[in-house]
């Protein structure tokens, strides 16, 4: 075996065991057949470029697509949702800022600034492109909101209060992370449903009425409620709510008990309790901000829960997979 063979299949080993059985010699004769007669004395060795290019292949492999093994096709579809249902909540989210933008700037709505507007109204554009099934506009109008996010925290934000900031950013990057990743070339096609597209806009717009209205009151009269209105704070109560969802479908309906929906609420819980833990204040002394640790703790320890019960019905709903039946999302 030669050096550069050699050295070829060792970057193979990125690749699954059983696409490498399968492939393996295929791909290092194609290989070596491309790099023409090469001697050891030279080093030889694969280009960056090509290294890349098997760390993709590898990852499209595990992120099955149409045709892939069921439990790799599992898991490409818990990370397409992971996308879909990151892109939903800051569709939500950003109907809520555009609610404060255009409403009277004052202390108790979302006024937010220009930049942070033009990120939600990208937001809004990268889920609804990527409910019609326009995967390569909505991973550039996603990366543009991200970008602009990372701008605006990094121009504003600094000393101690970064620290604060930086958590929720991965609310955001987790799921263009996983839509660049998840949506290539072999995942399926977007279900178009009518009601994709307007769920998250209806419900962003009702909550920013709902939270303006009762902004003033919360405030004022229970500042326990501080804790319950930023992004987090939403974040928190969603995951919880759409994961017991979750689990009382899993235990009532046999026919729901797949990996995807659990696991993927799972992995959204992770950067939302990032978020949450700046909140807790423990060395506080003022009584609002040992009100709000409290209640902050409350929410870290029911996501980190409802995390754990997801984890575990998404781990034997996937290892309860046939190996020659089609996994469903």
């Amino acid at each position: 075996m030669s050096l550069l063979e050699e050295s070829y299949r060792r970057v193979l080993r990125l690749l699954p065991a059983s696409y490498r059985a399968k492939r393996e010699e295929e791909m290092v004769a194609a290989y070596l057949e491309s790099a023409g007669d090469v001697g050891d004395e030279d080093g030889p060795r694969p280009s960056w470029p090509e290294i890349a290019s098997v760390a993709a292949l590898s990852m499209r492999v595990r992120l099955g697509g149409v045709g892939a093994a069921p439990r790799f096709f599992a898991w490409g579809q818990t990370i397409r949702l992971v996308a879909l249902l990151g892109l939903f909540f800051q569709t939500v989210i950003s109907c809520v800022y555009f609610g404060g933008f255009l409403r009277t700037y004052d202390e108790y709505g979302f006024p937010g600034s220009m930049i942070q507007t033009l990120a939600s109204g990208l937001w809004i554009a990268a889920f609804v492109t990527l409910a019609w099934d326009r995967v390569r506009a909505a991973k550039v109008l996603a990366l543009l909101a991200l970008a602009q996010q990372l701008f605006l925290i990094a121009a504003t934000v600094d000393g101690e209060y970064l620290l604060v900031r930086l958590p929720y950013t991965l609310l955001t990057l987790v799921p263009v992370l996983a839509l660049t990743a998840g949506f290539h070339r072999d995942a399926p096609q977007v279900r178009r449903t009518w009601w994709l597209t307007p769920t998250p806009l209806g419900a962003g717009i009702l909550l920013s009425v709902a939270l303006g209205v009762a902004a003033v009151e919360l405030n004022l009269r229970l500042p326990a409620s501080w804790a319950w209105l930023d992004e987090a704070g939403l974040a928190s109560l969603l995951i919880v709510i759409a994961g017991l969802a979750r689990v009382g479908a899993h235990w009532h309906s046999p026919a729901l008990r797949t990996p995807s929906w659990p696991l993927a609420l799972a992995i959204l819980a992770v950067p939302v309790l990032c978020a949450r833990f700046p909140a807790l204040n423990f060395g506080a002394t003022d009584s609002i901000t040992q009100t709000m640790t409290a209640v902050a703790l409350g929410q870290s320890i029911a996501v980190a829960l409802t995390c754990l019960i997801l984890v575990v019905l998404g781990a034997r709903a996937l290892l309860a997979i046939p190996r020659d039946q089609v996994a469903e999302s």
